[in-house]
């Protein structure tokens, strides 16, 4: 099945058994770029389990393509995202960088999954995104795709503000031979090399490996307290993915990675400090095409080894998540297409540091996908889930702190959420999506766990900073309508939508609570206690709307336009300035981004500048603990990429990013620097 469905004949006949009575949808392997050739734009299978068309799929997903991916210039996916329509990217550092979908962005930002072929590669101690650790290569990714909004019931666990999905080359279908050496300004140094061993008509083995090394921004701002603690930044992984076929209708994969980081960065109180983390990420499953559907069942274990250095604090941490997924997508007929979920995730993390002991949880979930072709233009997907989570708790609590050790070991949360997304192809050239769901932001690890009492030696001496067994998941609801058209004589498409959205029990984690003095002292210290909290709602209305486009003579152009409005009704800094929550000012109203192409014989030339308005962050003051509102003015960041494939297998590329400014401030944090830098790739 895998050879047949690399020839165009074979990519025709999977679509029309997509689409034809009894069939379960086999689809193991998924040929990516014949599926664009046959339909004319980027194809996913991430939303419902089946080969679809961006245009078709239930919810509002955009695809960068990997030749998108080389025409930015760009040497971290970051830098890739911000030019998307909806996305914030803030840097405060030069590996230290937190994005955020349609605003309510900050520091470790708790609101976004993000997977890697389906795994997530997010970190549960904060439920956060740390973009340098993901194991995994520019070079070896396909395409990265970008859901916006709320997708639980579609995507899975913490699906909140959307999904990042980031889907690699298959090695069982194509071969991936490079190695890419870069190096500029910043005293950066990358290299990166991937090898691909391919077993006809069984499968294959790809290898990857990269590493880097830079100096940090120039500390322009940064509390003298903090300078001690920083480092230079650097990162080195090595990476494995297999898929073979064991059988005509059952495909295997095992995937693996290993990366060490260095990072200087902001947390959440936003203290600055060092981060140094390892991870290791295992998976294994295997795809079976049945009588009784395309069955799929994988488990994964991500670990986590962090230590935190910094002037507030040193902590560290070692967080193991395993995840158990089963599922099975049957064909009823040509209308009816039901997939049936099962999953089971446990974490355990544990640390003496700041979490007295062991804090983990499990998560029973079940779910269901019902999508129906009502008429030939016409389709209804309808998803609900539901999550069981049991919270358990070992060690010696910090004395008073308020909670008995009953509290953390019989905290259970249930709750449902759901994706609906009715999609008509109207015309030949528009295509309309109306979108309802309900997604969910379960509490993390520090959220409900934490216990770091700070010592006598520390400047937050006399602190307490207490997880909160009781805290509830926020819940996320939104609605949205969408428009796409193709416009065929300019070759583009356009896209347009408009949402609105309400977030309950926002959670805030303990290092950005108001603290709260009760007049006790402790070893001769006055104690406050900063405990993790729901402190209200939130609400959003926005609009995007997009151009893209693409010319036989070798143009290429994007231009989109992004608003958002929101307004809170929080509890938060009623006594001072403590918690850097404030979605309604934190959250630039206006994006305009504007790229462009040619492509010239052996040459490639590219620009995209991004202009957005002023927003407000904060920075920390430790001078009496509370913070300092810090207004970002509205800014315009470009950058440019020059390509010359000097042979078939050898391409140089010349990227200057920002250089329209020597330094820029994109957040409360240092301003980012100018940055140029040279790339060699080769192909074998």
């Amino acid at each position: 099945m895998a050879a047949a469905l690399t020839r165009p004949a074979g990519i025709l006949a999977m679509a029309v058994a997509m689409a034809s009575p009894a069939s379960s949808g086999r689809s193991q392997s998924v040929d990516y770029a014949g599926f664009e050739q046959l339909f004319g734009e980027p194809v996913t299978t991430s939303a419902t389990g089946k080969p679809q068309r961006i245009s078709e799929v239930p919810a509002n997903m955009e695809i960068i393509t990997a030749d998108q991916i080389r025409q930015s210039g760009a040497d971290n996916i970051p830098d890739i995202l911000q030019f998307v329509a909806g996305i914030s990217v803030r840097r405060y550092g030069f590996a230290a960088a937190d994005v955020g979908i349609r605003g309510y962005n900050e520091t470790s930002n708790p609101r976004l999954l993000v997977l890697l072929n389906g795994q997530q590669v997010y970190l549960d101690d904060l439920g956060r995104t740390q973009w340098y650790t993901l194991p995994v290569t520019l070079e070896e990714i396909r395409q990265i795709e970008i859901v916006k909004g709320p997708n639980t019931a579609l995507f899975g666990f913490n699906a909140v503000s959307g999904v990042i999905n980031i889907i690699t080359y298959d090695p069982s279908q194509e071969s991936v031979n490079t190695a890419t050496l870069r190096t500029g300004t910043q005293g950066y140094t990358s290299l990166s090399a991937i090898g691909t061993g391919r077993i006809a008509e069984v499968g294959g083995v790809r290898v990857a490996a990269d590493g880097f090394r830079a100096q940090e921004f120039s500390a322009i701002g940064v509390a003298p307290g903090d300078l001690p603690f920083r480092a230079a930044p650097e990162r080195g992984s090595v990476s494995l993915d297999a898929r073979f076929q064991a059988t005509p209708d059952v495909q295997v994969f095992l995937s693996g990675a290993a990366v060490d980081t260095r990072i200087w960065e902001a947390t959440s109180s936003p203290y600055y400090g060092t981060d140094f983390e390892r991870t290791t990420w295992l998976r294994a499953g295997l795809a079976a095409d049945t009588a009784a559907g395309l069955v799929n069942l994988s488990i994964y274990r991500n670990e986590l080894l962090y230590v935190y250095s910094g002037a507030s604090e040193w902590e560290n941490i070692n967080d193991t998540v395993t995840v158990l997924q089963a599922s099975d997508l049957v064909k009823l007929n040509a209308d009816h297409t039901i997939r049936i979920g099962l999953d089971f995730r446990d974490n355990a993390a544990t640390s003496a540091a700041v979490l007295a002991g062991r804090v983990g949880y499990e998560v029973f979930s079940g779910s269901a996908m019902w999508d129906w072709q009502l008429t030939p233009a016409l389709s209804l997907t309808n998803a609900i889930r539901y999550d069981h989570f049991v919270l358990n708790q070992s060690g010696t609590l910090i004395p008073d702190v308020g909670f008995p050790s009953s509290a953390y070991n019989r905290r259970t949360i249930n709750q449902p959420s759901f994706n609906s997304g009715l999609v008509w192809k109207a015309t030949d050239r528009d295509a309309i999506r109306l979108l309802a769901a309900r997604g969910l932001q379960l509490p993390s690890i520090y959220d409900l766990g934490l216990q770091d009492r700070q010592g006598p030696d520390s400047a937050y001496a006399g602190w307490l900073y207490l997880g909160n067994p009781g805290v509830s998941a926020a819940s996320i609801d939104n609605v949205e309508l969408d428009w796409d058209r193709t416009l065929p004589k300019l070759n583009s498409t356009v896209r347009a939508a408009v949402f609105a959205q309400r977030t309950d029990n926002i959670l805030i984690n303990p290092y950005e609570t108001t603290p709260i003095t009760d007049g006790a002292v402790i070893a001769g210290l006055a104690e406050q206690r900063a405990l993790a909290a729901n402190v209200g709602s939130s609400t959003a209305f926005g609009a995007e709307i997009g151009l893209r486009g693409h010319s036989a003579s070798g143009f290429r152009w994007n231009a989109n336009y992004s608003f958002i409005s929101i307004h809170d009704h929080l509890s938060v800094n009623q006594n001072g300035l403590y918690s850097p929550q404030d979605f309604q000012h934190g959250t630039p109203t206006h994006a305009v981004v504007l790229t462009g192409g040619y492509t010239t014989g052996q040459w490639e030339f590219d620009a995209q500048a991004k202009w957005q308005s002023q927003f407000l962050d904060y920075s920390a003051n430790p001078v009496n603990a509370t913070l300092t509102p810090v207004t970002v003015a509205n800014y315009m960041l470009a950058d440019v990429r020059v390509g010359y494939r000097v042979t078939d297998n050898i391409t140089l590329a010349l990227s200057a990013q920002q250089f329209n400014r020597s330094h820029l401030m994109v957040s409360a944090g240092p301003p980012i620097e100018q940055r140029v830098f040279l790339s060699l790739t080769i192909h074998l």
